[in-house]
């Protein structure tokens, strides 16, 4: 067998074979640099905000930001903003699907609208723009109509999401609206469940300018306002369950304008200037008391023949055209 000789025994590997391999490990080092940072800064899919919190930080649940509009863009689309405790956590623009909640432990969350809207719904982007969810839980939306200060404009004004969910919400003291849902989109869903309406003009407006706008509102009390549920163009809209109590504007606790369709069932209407006003749309009742109104219903509403009148000024007319089977 022959010797291998110093040459061969001293480095096998050619130098510029080692050059190579470095140029190559270049690239993969910097893609593993770059991929790490964008890691880092990647949105989360929960973030938390507090009243002792700075919007520099990364909105983490040990480093939480300090207003829900500081913590949005550090919010993955779909992801979810909790207040960690009490604390007023600013007017807010949303622009993509996400869940908003004020919570209802330690923390509890109020949004002070001076000369804007508490938050507005506007998805104009991002993977869901033609299906985006927004949901708006536990939290308390002033408009200091009776303040100093500037009065909020609306609590929400939802104008694009393909459905906006509010839930356990209340709005108070604004001299407009407490949730507008005057769309620009094709057709809106507007979910509004267990939340109060006080020393407001107009609870809830919805309207359209094209398609269909849809409403379902459970469970809420509009207390000494001017307007409950408005009405004004291609509004399609179910009240279940819920107190009109001393409203005392011209359009009503409850007002169907020409085009729109109002369907109310199961809730109580006491103490208002007038209770159902069909004012050229439709408006279908179903096991309903109306108290010590001043008009029970202006204009003829349909009827399942199984609501009850007593007190009221004038009871008003209904069809009973409603089948019951």
């Amino acid at each position: 067998m022959r010797a291998l000789t110093r040459q061969e025994t001293t480095n096998p590997i050619e130098p510029h074979t080692m050059k190579t391999r470095l140029y190559l490990q270049i690239p993969l080092i910097c893609a593993a640099l770059v991929i790490g940072a964008a890691s880092a800064h990647a949105q989360a899919s929960r973030t938390w905000v507090s009243g002792v919190g700075d919007d520099v930080n990364p909105c983490s649940r040990t480093a939480p930001c300090k207003t829900f509009a500081g913590a949005i863009s550090k919010t993955a689309e779909g992801g979810e903003i909790d207040a960690l405790d009490p604390a007023g956590y600013g007017a807010v623009t949303i622009t993509k699907a996400i869940v908003l909640d004020g919570g209802t432990g330690s923390g509890w969350a109020s949004i002070l609208a001076s000369g804007v809207s508490g938050v507005v719904v506007n998805v104009t982007g991002g993977t869901h723009v033609n299906d985006a969810v927004v949901i708006l839980r536990n939290i308390t939306f002033n408009g200091i109509v009776q303040s100093p200060s500037v009065a909020g404009v609306n609590g929400v004004n939802y104008i694009k999401a393909a459905q906006l969910m509010v839930e356990n919400c209340t709005f108070e003291n604004f001299s407009t609206t407490g949730i507008t849902q005057a769309s620009t989109a094709t057709s809106t869903n507007l979910r509004v469940d267990d939340c109060n309406f006080d020393n407001i003009t107009t609870g809830i407006i919805i309207t359209t300018s094209s398609g269909a706008s849809l409403a379902e509102i459970d469970n809420c009390r509009f207390n000494g306002i001017a307007n409950g549920v408005n009405t004004t163009s291609n509004a399609f809209v179910t009240v279940r369950n819920c107190v009109f109590a001393a409203t005392n504007g011209g359009n009503g606790a409850v007002r169907a304008n020409t085009g729109c369709q109002v369907n109310v069932s199961n809730s109580m209407f006491s103490n208002n200037v007038v209770g159902a006003n069909v004012s050229g749309g439709t408006i279908r009742l179903t096991n309903n008391d109306f108290f010590n109104n001043t008009t029970a219903i202006s204009g003829t509403a349909e009827s399942a023949n199984n609501n009850r009148f007593r007190g009221n000024t004038s009871d008003g007319t209904v069809s009973n055209v409603i089948v019951v089977k």
